[in-house]
């Protein structure tokens, strides 16, 4: 009767401990390879999942808001995108201090900023709509 109910009982508790692992593993890895979308009050994500060229980008609005991407098979981004704005110079000017100069080419409409010196390590994209009032800064690094 004893060994009934510890049997019991540990079948129980296996079963349990299984499915909490089950939901722990797929809760993990449904955000592995999906878009991170976070505020800068949200300490956890900005301070593990914002670069440091995106923290320290010039606010040019009051509302914005933080996109992270891991990657897939392609390289990781990180974007801060400005509501109600429509005035992307002091993020310009922010390029240009860190090094960067805008290529001719847009892509999609896209600003391409690089580093001269160091080909293919990090491209800013710099996008304006003025429909939208929307500017997004997005960094790429190879």
């Amino acid at each position: 009767m004893m060994l009934t109910t510890f049997a019991r009982s540990l079948i129980a508790i296996s079963i349990t401990a299984l499915i909490l692992c089950g939901l722990f593993i797929s809760l993990i890895a449904s955000n592995i390879n999906g878009v991170t979308v976070y505020k800068e009050t949200d300490r956890y994500n900005y301070y593990s999942l914002t670069y440091n060229e995106i923290q320290n980008a010039p606010r040019i609005s009051q509302n914005y808001y933080f996109e992270s991407q891991p990657g897939d098979g392609y390289a990781p981004s990180n974007a801060i995108i400005f509501k109600d704005a429509t005035n992307p110079e002091p993020l310009r000017a922010y390029l240009v201090n860190l090094g960067y100069v805008r290529e001719q080419r847009r892509l999609r409409g896209m600003e391409v900023w690089c580093q001269p010196d160091k080909e293919g390590k990090a491209r800013f994209y710099l996008y304006v709509d003025k429909h939208a009032k929307e500017v997004t800064l997005t960094l790429i690094q190879d």
